[in-house]
């Protein structure tokens, strides 16, 4: 018998949409309730997919006692008067509420996760973290800290892996970037996102070539 873990899903076609002139958002959490979508998830409070058009920006705002990634997944972002590229995660940390601006140079669209911790650990700094993918069909780690440990990876077509967690009490949230898995026995398609509790390792397969996804490892509060 299959063991059933605590589970909930988040699926691509239930996102609040967010649309102004030449900005797309798509929440995860929607905004009016996310503090009951995200009890279950640790520090865990915003995750958004967002499109910036050419030679666009947007505000965004920010909690106090926060912890930011910006993750480009398509083009770059500026943040700062600095270009933040694919394979390349800017890590923000703000201890007022404020705003922030992120802008697109390009010609063409650009798109980017937004993903928000709340944390007040005095050790974290702002700072710009690289990665490749140089190697498929394996976790590469982003970023790793007392708030979260996140990892990335792409897929060969019908590849097997497995990630046991640090700690079996932790919270494992899952996002599908491009593609589709089967992920503990379920289907997870591009913009989906599953998280899982009382688990002490996690099995997933790619069912398409070159299927991307993302997972944070969080500990739960």
């Amino acid at each position: 018998m299959i063991k059933q873990h605590p589970a909930q899903m988040y699926l691509a076609t239930a996102r609040e949409q967010r649309q102004t002139k030449g900005y797309n958002c798509w929440s995860t959490f929607s905004i009016e309730n996310y503090q009951e979508k995200t009890k279950d998830l640790g520090s865990l409070f915003l995750f958004n997919y967002q499109i910036l058009a050419p030679h666009q920006r947007t505000t965004m705002l920010a909690q106090a006692d926060c912890l930011y990634y910006i993750l480009p997944l398509y083009g770059g972002i500026e943040y700062q008067n600095k270009l933040i590229t694919t394979e390349e995660i800017q890590q923000i940390v703000f201890n007022k509420e404020t705003s922030f601006e992120v802008s697109n140079p390009f010609d063409e669209n650009v798109s980017f996760l937004q993903i928000g911790f709340k944390t007040n650990e005095p050790s974290l700094e702002n700072k710009s973290l690289k990665f490749d993918f140089e190697e498929k069909n394996k976790l590469i780690t982003l970023f790793k800290n007392n708030t979260a440990t996140a990892f990335i990876a792409q897929f060969d077509g019908r590849k097997e892996a497995h990630y046991q967690l640090q700690n079996k009490e932790n919270v494992i949230f899952v996002y599908i970037i491009n593609g589709a898995f089967e992920f503990e026995n379920r289907l997870l398609e591009s913009g989906d996102a599953l998280s899982l509790k009382e688990i002490e390792d996690v099995e997933w397969e790619s069912l398409s070539e070159n299927a991307m996804l993302l997972l944070i490892e969080i500990p739960s509060v």
